[in-house]
């Protein structure tokens, strides 16, 4: 019985890296339109690298862009943005919801939010490489150093 199980889980993990592959590019019009014009609105200072599109099985695709200022930005098959990576610069406060951008100014006035991440909560890196939790009304739940 466990040689089937195993055997089982071993044939749907092979199926997954069949049918997922990931796409290389320049072009983004491979992008769903949300997430160009979200670029286009917010990061429009720098050019697109390039794309990788991960094909998953279970998940669909998903969108890695990398912009020439080294900003990294990922988003979900719709086009919606998962995470913002500005490495040293500040992410645009617009994207940054009003409860988190009051807890930071108010704990932390010097420091500066470089990256953040919508996945199940928000999670938040300062320009000190802390790392704040949020639930998903952005409530602080914990924080990393």
């Amino acid at each position: 019985m466990k040689k089937v199980v195993s055997l089982l889980v071993l044939a749907l993990v092979a199926l997954q890296f069949v049918w997922a592959g990931d796409v290389i590019t320049q072009d983004p019009k491979q992008l769903p339109a949300s997430a160009r014009a979200f670029i286009t609105k917010y990061f429009s200072q720098a050019e697109i690298s390039h794309i990788k599109i991960d094909s998953e099985l279970m998940k669909g695709k998903t969108y890695d862009v990398l912009l020439t200022d080294r900003t990294e930005l990922e988003f979900d098959s719709k086009g919606n943005w998962t995470e913002i990576d500005c490495q040293k610069r500040a992410v645009p406060s617009e994207l940054i919801p009003a409860s988190v951008k009051q807890y930071v100014e108010t704990n932390f006035p010097r420091e500066i939010i470089t990256k953040i991440e919508r996945k199940g909560g928000i999670e938040v890196e300062l320009s000190n490489d802390f790392s704040l939790k949020f639930n998903k009304k952005g409530k602080f739940i914990s924080m990393d150093d």
